[in-house]
């Protein structure tokens, strides 16, 4: 063989090794991390497969040309990696074709992204730079001939490669792991191309129109469950105690429970939400039940009461849907709407989902009455936006009753509060790091909540509104929990983690009241409706929480689907799917039980998916609202 013809085959050999080594060792790294191992074999062939795929176009001719083809895909590829780690290190999953329609707001959250980021993950661009030192490779020019005979070659490295990488999917995963352990046995890109299929296919399934006898037969089933649930309303001591009353409900940014009534150094974290409690409803067993929307997914299920999308962010899913939003509910019962968010109005795609919500106004920072000036953080202040709002609510009290839901935004990560908005007195350990830098974000937010508060009261619209008040979804990560422990001596768990406040306010109530029942946010639209005296048909899975008898949440991201707390048992499903294989423990211990004694729970957590995952699908809140069966 010509030296020349040897060279440039070691070119290609050279950039298939560390193809193939790196894309192995990254999957095998981000497996190692989210999920505690990696089948190596499993993610080696399918490394080998995409290699061959890559280096196709030096099959044609090797030359700089069509290597930098070869080195441009794979630094595409390294990046959507990268991306699923830092993704994964906070919403507990890999990102999704669907979720890159949010990529434009990437830059809102850019010091977000960047608080994710570890020192070690130049380990993940290693091969990429590599790849790149080989462009310095000195080849040699070759009189290329047969160039039929070439691009055979090319369609064979293309189609063995596919192969070998469909085969290496099909021989190891099932349908029932979740995208983490697919990710695990066979890399993440397999996992990407098989998810963004299987959503597709999904996507054309559920596109046929509502038609069919059992479409018809399944929603008929589904109204008696959801009939139930709303008939134990009226089996509340408050049932229409707040009827006609004023709503404001606020979803607080980034807020844990921990935070409740906690000290460091005799001051209060949240003094004037610790005063708020005590002169209303506190339900410190309650707890997130976000998606893929994360903050926006908190609001669609606490307005809804229904799981969130099984894809993407429920407001970029079913932006088009029909709703039974509490907006919605509450505006056939003659209420004025509106929705509070100090950012730009198409931040997870607020503006185009909210009308379909039921708001009749968007107060973000783009509307002619806000004043934006005021920025902290991710947009404007809370204490802003809440004296702004203050006289627009007096406003529409004078034309009858209104319903407004706030979402804070000055407590959300990074949590960078500028020095003079720092108001807590530290110790000296905790100043400039996570946990102190979300304490003194978490106190800032508090003072903004009181000002709010105290104002209401001013204005005459405290004794005639219901408020609620809830964490939308955790501030601090798992890596922050050893921290968390030696500072504040909280246990940082799982469980910790997606424990909210959740804190209603009665008109006509002057003392506090604790209910420890394990509550979700799917339970709060029920809890508001009951006290509103709702008789309209209610289609909520979720619970008026003054008479929930089985206290439990269901989960269906941020930890394996199906998984559950609940006040007898907790359970987390297995990453393959199995009920058996999943982890049963009794709540109050922590002691593993027999498998058995979570399943009612288990089943129960599943139906109400699929009754869920139906209304969305189907638009099946039309079919029964408007009474189309």
């Amino acid at each position: 063989m010509k030296p020349n013809v040897l060279r440039n085959l070691l070119f290609v050999a050279l950039a298939a090794f560390i193809l193939i080594g790196g894309w192995t060792f990254k999957n095998i790294y981000f497996a190692t991390d989210m999920v505690g191992g990696a089948h190596k074999k499993g993610i080696l062939l399918s490394s080998a497969g995409l290699a061959l795929i890559l280096v196709a176009p030096l099959v044609i001719r090797v030359n700089k040309k069509m290597y930098a083809i070869t080195f441009f895909l794979y630094a595409l590829l390294s990046f959507v990696l990268y991306a699923d780690v830092v993704y994964q290190r906070y919403y507990h999953s890999l990102l999704s074709v669907e979720m890159l329609g949010q990529a434009g707001q990437a830059k809102a959250v850019n010091d977000s992204v960047i608080s994710l980021m570890r020192n070690s993950d130049y380990l993940y661009a290693l091969d990429v730079a590599l790849l790149l030192l080989l462009f310095f490779y000195p080849l040699k020019k070759m009189d290329y001939k047969r160039e039929g005979y070439r691009f055979s070659i090319l369609f064979v490295f293309f189609v063995f490669g596919i192969g070998v990488m469909k085969y290496t999917y099909m021989s190891i995963v099932q349908d029932s792991y979740t995208e983490q352990l697919k990710a695990a046995k066979v890399g993440v890109l397999s996992t990407h191309i098989s998810e963004t299929y299987k959503s597709y296919m999904e996507k054309a399934a559920a596109a046929a129109a509502f038609n069919s006898e059992d479409n018809v037969k399944q929603l008929k089933k589904f109204e008696k469950e959801l009939r139930k649930r709303q008939d134990t309303q009226k089996d509340s001591p408050y049932f229409g105690d707040a009827k006609g009353s004023n709503l404001l409900v606020i979803q607080a940014e980034s807020l844990n429970d921990f935070v409740v009534n906690l000290k460091v150094d005799d001051q209060e974290i949240t003094p004037h939400l610790n005063a708020f409690i005590k002169e209303s409803s506190y339900y410190p067993n309650t707890y997130l039940q976000i998606g893929r929307g994360n903050t926006s997914d908190a609001e669609f299920v606490a307005n809804n009461s229904l799981y969130p999308s099984k894809k993407d962010g429920a407001y970029r899913t079913y932006e088009n849907g029909v709703f039974q939003s509490l907006a919605q509910i509450l505006k056939r019962e003659g209420y004025q709407t509106s929705a509070v968010h100090g950012n730009v109005a198409d931040f997870w795609n607020r503006k185009n989902a909210y009308p379909a919500q039921g708001y009749d106004v968007f107060y973000s920072k783009e509307h002619p009455k806000i004043d934006d000036s005021s920025q902290v953080g991710l947009g404007i202040s809370d204490s802003s936006m809440f004296q702004q709002m203050l006289p627009i609510w007096k406003e529409q009290d004078k034309n009858g009753s209104f319903y407004s839901f706030f979402v804070t935004l000055s407590n959300h990560r990074p949590f960078e509060l500028p020095a003079e908005h720092q108001k807590l007195k530290l110790p000296e350990k905790m100043n400039n790091t996570p946990v102190g830098h979300y304490l003194q974000n978490v106190h800032y937010a508090d003072v903004a909540f009181g000002e709010l508060l105290d104002g209401l009261k001013k204005e005459g619209l405290y004794d005639n509104t219901v408020i609620a008040f809830y964490g939308d979804h955790y501030g601090l990560i798992p890596e922050n929990a050893d921290q968390l422990k030696a500072f504040i001596d909280v246990d940082f768990t799982k469980k910790e983690m997606f424990n909210i406040p959740l804190v209603i306010h009665r008109p006509t109530q002057t003392e506090g009241e604790v209910n420890e029942v394990v509550a979700s946010q799917m339970d709060v639209a029920p809890t508001l409706t009951s006290l509103l005296g709702i008789e309209q048909p209610l289609y909520q899975l979720g619970y008026d929480l003054s008479v929930k008898k089985e206290g439990y949440v269901g989960f269906r991201h941020e930890i394996t689907p199906y998984s559950f707390f609940s006040e007898s048992v907790d359970f987390e499903m297995s990453l393959d799917g199995v009920f058996e294989n999943g982890k049963c423990t009794d709540a109050k211990t922590g002691d593993r039980v027999d498998p058995e004694k979570c399943r009612p729970y288990y089943k129960r957590v599943q139906k109400e998916v699929e009754i869920s995952d139906f209304l969305l699908q189907y638009n099946g809140i039309e079919q029964l609202r408007d009474g189309k069966l």
